[in-house]
């Protein structure tokens, strides 16, 4: 693990409280190889940032994960990623200046791609991979002293991601500025449902060891 900021302290959030109703079976625990989804994204974004907190439901069923990476639970389930994301800025605030954030069903997320994203940080409140029209609010890093401005938001029932990019002293990151480091810009693809997750297997070269634990 490494910070490669070395103004600063990172830490990173994983966020995995979704209700998954596309895959009808919980993302975080799909099986890759040896490793489940949330364990693999654990394990990529805690080589580059530390410490690492995941933000679950409260009546949710994790993989065992390393005793280093903090669990807390989301306050407001399925009011977006906002209110999560401030949750877990909070815990780390007084560990870190900023954190990393990522969703817990992006397993091709690769570590150059978050270095590359907190490179573009800077003097900046947060950063944020932008594709065109849309937004990347879980591809991105947020200084935690960004708690005050989004609880305000929240209190005024304000609660996407990009509404806090707009308020802030943002930086953005094009994908085509991501496409020397990941060519077909996997790293930012979401699996949401069993098909998607079939040809990640595929992909993968998975297919024939990987244990799946409902049928295609």
């Amino acid at each position: 693990m490494s910070n490669i900021n070395s103004q600063i302290k990172v830490g990173g959030i994983i966020l995995c409280g979704g209700d998954s109703l596309r895959m009808n079976y919980p993302k975080a625990l799909l099986p890759l190889g040896q490793e489940l989804m949330l364990q693999r994204v654990i394990r990529i974004v805690s080589d580059v940032v530390s410490p690492v907190i995941v933000v679950a439901s409260r009546d949710q069923v994790l993989p065992e994960i390393p005793d280093s990476v903090r669990v807390i639970y989301d306050v407001n389930p399925g009011a977006g990623p906002l209110p999560a994301i401030a949750q877990g800025l909070r815990e780390l605030e007084l560990d870190c200046q900023a954190a990393f954030v990522s969703a817990c069903d992006t397993p091709l997320i690769q570590k150059n791609m978050i270095q590359a994203i907190l490179s573009r940080l800077t003097n900046h409140d947060l950063a944020m991979v932008r594709e065109g029209q849309w937004y990347h609010p879980l591809a991105a890093v947020y200084r935690t002293s960004l708690v005050e401005m989004i609880g305000e938001m929240l209190a005024a029932n304000i609660q996407r991601p990009i509404d806090l990019a707009e308020r802030a002293h943002s930086a953005f990151l094009d994908v085509e500025e991501l496409r020397s480091l990941d060519p077909q810009l996997h790293g930012l693809r979401n699996i949401n449902t069993r098909e998607q997750y079939f040809e990640l297997l595929r992909e993968m070269g998975l297919e024939a060891t990987t244990r799946v634990p409902f049928d295609g």
